[in-house]
């Protein structure tokens, strides 16, 4: 899964993706920046903490920092080139100030504004092409679904918003259009403006009630700096800013509730690991995020859920004995935060 992070210049996208990363290596205003994230688990902790593996691995998403999104008609071939690099990725990450400018509002209406038209002349060129060539049933659908697509675009409504069925979204997967991405406004403020990052957020998300649509308030800044410090510094400085969690946390909370991804966790004396798969994915499905190998030759799952797992200390033997580690099938979907044994043959 890879998210892209994109807004204005000059808006802290940049300083966000260093801050989620950690890293402090050299990074590109020119070009793309590409950082995997891993995302703390305290679930891999403990279970890595007692199978004591080899090797402990958590879960990872892959950010991209786009270069700024420049603004004016001199900025077309240059703005036009950024956004089409976008394209194919899972989500937006939108950064846009609010540490020097007041009413955000109106900088999420005019952003979202652009992504809408972009969306618009794609659907209405591909309309277009439709009309002189012969209606196979499948292009009958295109055309059908495009034609909803253009009624959102033209009421300025985001495709996000819209209620699509699995066949609507395939046919038109290869578009690439933005604004059927899942998004994350990050209002990027200063420390003065902490205090007031609830009533903000309120605010949008009476203002832009759309679907899949996520806000937050952070002072990015101030988060990447707290990134330096040792837990406890940490922990002291969200205390004194009044902040629930740091930047990572929030923004990767956020980040898979919008993509709808779950976890399952592989046990055993090699390696503990997390892994990320789609909300309502049945076992076999979920064997090839490991290998595709697991997939094809899947015969059965045995699952137990982390919870019950620590019930009994994380003792199979125990779980099996107390009829918590269940034998499922390929069609059994699989539910967040679940330990996975994979059964297969090749």
């Amino acid at each position: 899964m890879k998210i892209a992070i994109i807004g204005p210049q000059q808006t802290g996208k940049t300083t966000l993706l260093k801050a989620l990363s950690k890293d402090e290596g050299s990074v590109s205003f020119e070009k793309e920046n590409i950082k995997d994230v891993k995302i703390f688990d305290k679930n891999v902790l403990e279970l890595s903490s007692h199978f004591n593996p080899k090797k402990t691995t958590f879960a990872t998403l892959t950010f991209v920092d786009v270069p700024g999104i420049p603004t004016g008609f001199d900025e077309k071939k240059r703005r036009n080139e950024l956004l089409s690099n976008i394209r194919q990725f899972d989500a937006l990450i939108v950064v846009l100030d609010a540490f020097s400018k007041e009413d955000f509002l109106t900088d999420i209406k005019l952003f979202d504004g652009d992504l809408i038209l972009f969306d618009l002349d794609v659907v209405e060129k591909r309309l277009e092409k439709l009309t002189k060539e012969k209606l196979t049933p499948e292009k009958a659908l295109e055309q059908k679904t495009l034609l909803k697509f253009k009624d959102s675009l033209d009421k300025e409504i985001p495709l996000r918003n819209l209620e699509l069925t699995n066949e609507e979204k395939l046919i038109t997967k290869s578009f690439g259009l933005f604004t059927i991405k899942p998004t994350l406004y990050v209002m990027n403020i200063d420390e003065d403006k902490v205090k007031n990052s609830e009533e903000m957020v309120k605010t949008a998300k009476e203002h832009l009630n759309f679907k899949n649509t996520e806000f937050v308030c952070l002072p990015v800044l101030l988060l990447y700096e707290l990134e330096q410090l040792s837990d406890e510094e940490k922990q002291e400085f969200l205390n004194t800013y009044n902040l629930k969690q740091d930047a990572v946390s929030e923004v990767v909370e956020h980040a898979l509730k919008l993509l709808d991804l779950n976890v399952f966790y592989t046990v055993g004396e090699d390696e503990v690991r997390a892994w990320l798969f789609e909300r309502g994915l049945n076992a076999k499905r979920v064997a090839g995020k490991i290998h595709s190998d697991i997939e094809r030759g899947f015969i059965a799952a045995e699952v137990i859920s982390y919870e019950d797992f620590k019930s009994v200390n994380f003792s199979f033997k125990d779980a099996k004995a107390n009829g918590l580690l269940r034998i499922e099938g390929a069609n059994y979907i699989v539910q967040d935060k679940e330990i996975v044994h994979f059964r297969f043959n090749v």
